[in-house]
């Protein structure tokens, strides 16, 4: 039992011998040592080190006119790419050609008196437009700028309503007569008006086209009755704007960017516009 605590003390002397050699080199690892500087090497001193402060500079007085002095023959010259100044040069040919040209369609003109047409002119259909007070603005618009349109009106679906009917009869029982003799004769979507400035008359049918219209009054004149035939108002006016402007007018970005560009803009051939 003896051996055994002599051996216990052996292994306590030799850690407490191992953690004293760590600690020691640990130490001689972390203290900090002077750092040798070569003597040619220029010392940093604050302002605070030295004997006498260094003299104040003196700002230099550059003269108002001085700009003007400047060498323009010490400038390197810029030199352009051959290809920009061959593209440079045929686009100030082609504009120097366009203005001649206009120059010239202008003498012409006047000369003769007569206008001159647009070569290019674009067609665009401005709508739905559903309140009156901003077709009103819209036409306030157009005409400020002198741009050439044409305003009209359809129903909320965007196209015209025409109403077919038969004029009032003369009474209650002798409209009735007339809507069961129609019905006999193949005659259907019939209806007997009972009220309003068409009492006694009979709706014979509403119709967005003007072939739709031809048909049924074909329809009800073979029956011996002849109808009438009006535009309908009943429904919600909206109006359009058909646009008429030189390609190359100055206005054309005004109309993509400026009031018209709220509503909706559709590009149509200006000939549908003209058989309007």
């Amino acid at each position: 039992m003896k051996w055994f605590f002599v051996l216990l003390l052996l292994v306590n002397v030799a850690y407490l011998g191992w953690e004293i050699d760590r600690s020691s080199k640990q130490y001689r690892a972390n203290k900090q040592t002077a750092i040798n500087i070569p003597a040619n090497v220029n010392r940093l001193q604050l302002v605070a080190e030295l004997d006498t402060l260094p003299e104040a500079r003196q700002v230099p007085v550059v003269p108002d006119e001085g700009y003007q002095r400047v060498n323009m023959t010490s400038m390197l010259p810029i030199e352009m790419n051959p290809n920009t100044e061959n593209m440079i040069q045929a686009l100030l040919n082609e504009s120097s050609m366009i203005q001649l040209e206009s120059q010239f369609l202008q003498e012409d003109s006047a000369d003769t008196g007569i206008d001159t047409e647009p070569a290019n002119t674009i067609c665009y259909t401005y709508g739905p437009i559903p309140e009156k007070k901003e077709s009103t603005l819209m036409s306030e618009w157009l005409n400020e700028r002198g741009i050439e349109y044409e305003q009209r009106q359809t129903t909320e679906d965007g196209l015209p309503k025409f109403w077919v009917y038969l004029a009032p009869q003369a009474s209650t029982a002798r409209a009735e007569q007339a809507v069961e003799e129609l019905k006999q004769q193949g005659i259907r979507d019939l209806q007997l008006i009972r009220s309003g400035d068409l009492l006694n008359a009979v709706s014979l049918g509403l119709f967005s086209s003007q072939a739709a219209v031809n048909r049924r009054l074909n329809e009800i004149k073979a029956t011996g009755y002849q109808p009438v035939v009006v535009p309908y108002a009943g429904g919600k006016q909206v109006y359009w704007f058909d646009v008429m402007l030189v390609q190359n007018s100055s206005y054309v970005n005004e109309l993509f960017t400026g009031f018209p560009a709220r509503f909706k803009a559709l590009p149509v051939n200006c000939d549908e516009i003209a058989k309007r």
